[in-house]
């Protein structure tokens, strides 16, 4: 229960996209406190106003979205060495990506994807307050719509663990002049499963049967600057005794074996930043790299 002796001071409101990553803030070194840190999106109610109303101000000042709907998840006391107070957490879908946020305060306001969020420094009012962003994004994060567009793309893994990706030139309508899986939209009818293999064969020569791929899942992707749209990608991988000698690129500048200690360094694909790292954690990929 909470103690009546320590008021509701501060609030904050998170968004979640399709990909289920939180909207956060990186405090900057001219922060009054925690700074350097992240968090998410808020700061302290002023006379007069409700909690709910503070969240709805504070993300409004601080990124220039207005939402209007939100969910309450509650308030929480924080003891730090800032001192002891209440925080209320409040927390929205949204459809919007980093290119919709005016970063107002700190070094930048950004969508975080939550398997991130243990490698930063983080304030101790967020770290109370993400396991209920957490369980409620698992019921609540917005999927694309049923009529979005599908695609489907393999990632190739060969004897020392390096991927296979493309790297697009300047002209596709989709992420030019950046580092992606080999793949593209789904055919009308086509499984996705088919369509992937087919994408494969058409940009590399490589033929895989269907016994050869694991399913990775599938990814929401940020189509919006090109379609307007997020749209939905279905991933699958195969280990392969290959090199860049047998692959024949027949789309983009070149398509080649990728160290995956260097992929943090690429221009990647919208799909390709959520995807890829996804991937090389995963424990499908530890299974298949030596």
């Amino acid at each position: 229960m909470s103690d009546p002796t320590v008021r509701t001071d501060y609030v904050c409101l998170t968004l979640v996209d399709p990909r289920g990553w939180f909207l956060m803030q990186e405090r900057d070194e001219h922060a009054p406190v925690w700074p350097d840190t992240w968090c998410f999106p808020g700061g302290g109610i002023e006379a007069g106003e409700t909690a709910r109303q503070g969240a709805l101000r504070e993300l409004a000042e601080e990124t220039g979205i207005v939402v209007e709907d939100v969910d309450d998840l509650g308030e929480h006391e924080v003891e730090s060495p800032h001192g002891r107070f209440r925080y209320h957490v409040f927390v929205a879908p949204t459809e919007l990506g980093d290119d919709d946020v005016d970063c107002q305060e700190g070094r930048q306001i950004v969508f975080v994807d939550p398997a991130t969020v243990g490698g930063l420094a983080i304030v101790d009012s967020t770290a109370i307050a993400l396991d209920a962003v957490r369980a409620w994004a698992v019921d609540h994060t917005p999927a694309p719509p049923p009529d979005a567009r599908g695609f489907a793309g393999v990632v190739l893994v060969d004897r020392r663990g390096w991927i296979l990706l493309q790297e697009r030139d300047s002209n596709p309508r989709i992420d030019p002049d950046c580092w992606g899986l080999s793949g593209g939209h789904l055919e009308p009818g086509e499984e996705p499963l088919e369509g992937a293999l087919r994408e494969l064969e058409e940009e590399t020569g490589v033929r895989l049967d269907a016994a050869d791929v694991h399913e990775v899942g599938v990814f929401a992707t940020d189509h919006r600057a090109s379609y307007g749209t997020w749209d939905r990608m279905w991933v699958y991988t195969a280990a392969v005794d290959l090199a860049d000698a047998d692959i024949d690129c027949r789309e983009g500048r070149q398509i080649v074996f990728v160290d995956p200690a260097t992929v943090g360094g690429l221009r990647l694909t919208k799909g390709g930043e959520g995807i890829v790292p996804a991937f090389l954690r995963s424990d499908l990929y530890a299974s298949m790299a030596p």
